[in-house]
């Protein structure tokens, strides 16, 4: 592979946002014993002119090559965010994405160059993120007629185009770098968690138990599937066959094993609670104390049993208790009036 084909050209306009395109170019060019004797790939910088290209911060970069005279063959070509993609100089970008585009190369474009991709139409056929629908709407409008296909996430891929908000800078940098091979996956996931949560919460002493998971054996896994993801977002991927279900919420984990199978895996049998079981609860925070009610009523329409109504508490709390379809109780709480 020649020089040329190796490159990755980063299009930096007036006032970019260096701190977007800092984590990929790094990754690039330095590995975790530092410099790369060969790297795989080479950055270079394109801008309207040769001349100095200003961040929102005063970092002045000097580009490699200009809008005019980049080279035909390169790895990939990424658009980084700023506060010059509304302005006509952002229009001299628009023949490189479409030969880039046209051509199969990988394009990644992170916050403002996300909108500016919707303003132009080259996001109506893919899945997307950027800096919220609402920007997305409001820079693109009519040409802007993919919403079904935006997804809320810090950063997404579709085939070769990757797009980020603009707090997804290490989710962005994370993607294209697994796009592009630059390092076994694991070496990439490795980079990507020392950059996100530190040195400190990484090389600490780790404590000896942690418990973020909760176990119910069901009388069927179906209905408490349903209920918890309608009634308070958990996700799943359960294919509906097997008999292990997890789902997730955040950081909160429950898994579901059939009361039969579980007695068969463990040669014991097991007395249950019938109706209501009072001898554990999952316990939620909401925001407010309207946000008590409003899901109160919510877990009562996915097919919740309503224990306590919504109550204010002598210590300040609003409270409510519903159950799930297999009994076990569910408190729903807050602290806050709102």
């Amino acid at each position: 592979m020649n020089n040329k084909m190796k490159q990755i050209l980063y299009v930096l306009l007036e006032k970019y946002a260096v701190h977007e395109m800092v984590f990929l170019s790094q990754a690039i060019n330095d590995g975790e014993m530092g410099p790369r004797e060969n790297p795989k790939y080479i950055n270079k910088v394109v801008s309207k002119s040769l001349d100095p290209v200003t961040s929102i911060g005063g970092v002045r970069t000097l580009p490699d090559y200009t809008f005019d005279n980049v080279p035909k063959d390169y790895a990939a070509l990424i658009l980084i965010g700023g506060h010059s993609w509304l302005t006509p100089e952002a229009d001299c970008v628009l023949t490189l994405v479409i030969e880039a585009l046209s051509r199969g190369v990988i394009v990644g474009a992170i916050c403002n160059a996300a909108s500016w991709m919707a303003k132009h139409g080259f996001l109506n056929e893919v899945k997307h993120t950027g800096n919220g629908l609402g920007q997305l709407q409001y820079w693109g409008g009519a040409n802007y007629t993919n919403e079904s296909n935006y997804i809320n996430e810090q950063v997404v891929r579709d085939g070769n185009l990757v797009t980020a908000n603009g707090s997804g800078h290490l989710e962005f940098a994370r993607e294209l770098l697994l796009l592009l091979e630059n390092d076994t996956p694991e070496m990439i996931e490795r980079y990507y968690q020392f950059e996100k949560q530190g040195m400190v919460k990484l090389f600490s002493p780790r404590p000896r138990f942690t418990c973020n998971t909760v176990g119910f054996l069901t009388k069927g896994n179906k209905a408490i599937v349903d209920f918890y993801t309608q009634a308070f977002g958990f996700t799943t991927d359960w294919d509906g066959e097997q008999p292990n279900v997890e789902m997730t919420l955040g950081d909160m984990r429950i898994i579901l094993f059939p009361r039969d199978l579980f007695e068969q895996m463990t040669s014991q049998k097991y007395e249950y609670v019938e109706g209501f079981n009072a001898a554990s609860e999952l316990a939620f925070d909401v925001p407010t104390f309207a946000d008590v009610d409003k899901e109160y009523a919510n877990a009562i329409a996915c097919g919740g049993k309503s224990v306590m109504p919504p109550t204010t508490e002598p210590w300040g709390q609003r409270t409510c208790y519903v159950a799930d379809p297999d009994g076990n109780l569910i408190e729903i709480g807050s602290f806050c009036e709102g």
